[in-house]
């Protein structure tokens, strides 16, 4: 399987291509008041209006850094922006190469990952593939699509997504 390879504080990090909608360079983000913690803010991808989250808070990172990246994600029927530090390229895994997640790893909650994988044979660089569909929690993807809905307004939506302006 293929995957696309991101930094994220140093660390190594895969999610599989099939959830990859694009990669775009880092823009500013729209941080909007009564958004769920998790939420760094919204952005505007041709005209379709995204949530964004930043994996160094999510991962629960606290110093800043570069972000020079955003991923977005097919996240249960919509799509969301990832910030990560870098992307690093695509590359083909075979699942024989992925072992299983410890139950922590480096303090990192191990309910986000799908397996861990060496690069390279013989090195001590070793690949987090993230499992998408469980960076956000149940109750916290209720949470993005209410949010969501709210910000967008009902009788507002078009496309499931895309915002028109009101008249005024």
């Amino acid at each position: 399987m293929k995957y696309t390879v991101f930094k994220v504080a140093g660390g190594s990090f895969g999610i599989g291509i099939e959830g990859v909608v694009e990669i775009l360079k880092y823009r500013e983000i729209e941080r909007i008041p009564q958004l769920p913690d998790f939420i760094s803010g919204v952005m505007n991808v041709r005209g379709d209006v995204i949530p964004v989250i930043d994996l160094r808070e999510r991962f629960g990172i606290t110093e800043e850094a570069d972000r020079r990246r955003i991923i977005t994600v097919r996240l249960e029927g919509g799509t969301a922006g990832l910030i990560v530090d870098e992307v690093t390229g695509i590359r083909e895994i075979p699942d024989e190469k992925i072992s299983s997640p410890p139950r922590v790893f480096n303090e990192f909650r191990s309910d986000f990952m799908k397996g861990l994988c060496h690069e390279q044979p013989g090195r001590d660089r070793v690949t987090i593939i993230l499992d998408i569909e469980r960076i956000l929690s149940r109750d916290e993807k209720i949470m993005l699509k209410t949010s969501m809905e709210k910000l967008t307004g009902e009788g507002r939506k078009r496309g499931g997504r895309r915002i028109e302006k009101r008249p005024g």
